[in-house]
């Protein structure tokens, strides 16, 4: 009879504990995956390096021109140039295109963007090898270099000129490494 009530006592005990663990788990948040993610730095972490610097390319007919986005600079050597100006002839407009001291780059339709949507449009609307774009006034290029450090820019032209002739505002943020 003792061990008959021993096993009862116990099973209830049993039966509690049970319960009680049950309850305990059901407080507690489940456990959350820490994945990290390569995100870029939010914008207010890309200071201002220069902001709406005036450049004015003048080239004759069939002319090309550099142009460096680090300092900014028009006519800049090749070798460090982010952007590659062609003046053509007659009716056929000049195009821009990316130089070798670019990383990468992407066209927009207006120079509304920050420094993080030029990384977005970089990154996911990106101009291929060879791509070009026709200088007309509106349009825009947002461009990453190759510098150290890097250099984000956003440059938009703001006229277009007789043959050769074009003005473009420059403006520059800092890329944390």
């Amino acid at each position: 009879m003792i061990s008959v009530l021993a096993l009862l006592i116990s099973a209830v005990a049993g039966y509690f504990s049970w319960r009680a663990a049950g309850q305990n788990m059901a407080h507690q948040p489940a456990p959350v995956a820490t994945v990290p993610v390569d995100r870029p730095p939010e914008p207010e972490e890309y200071p201002v390096a220069y902001a709406k610097e005036p450049l004015r390319v003048q080239v004759g007919c069939s002319a090309v021109i550099f142009l460096d986005l680090d300092e900014p600079r028009a006519d800049a050597q090749e070798a460090v140039a982010d952007l590659r100006y062609d003046s053509r002839c007659g009716d056929e407009p000049p195009r821009l295109s990316l130089g070798a001291g670019a990383q990468g780059g992407s066209q927009r339709n207006n120079a509304d963007a920050d420094a993080a949507g030029c990384l977005r449009a970089i990154r996911t609307s990106p101009l291929g090898p060879g791509a070009d774009v026709e200088v007309k006034r509106g349009t825009a290029l947002c461009v990453l270099t190759a510098g150290v450090p890097a250099v984000l820019a956003l440059v938009e032209i703001i006229d277009v000129g007789g043959t050769g002739t074009a003005g473009l505002r420059a403006t520059s943020w800092k890329v944390p490494a």
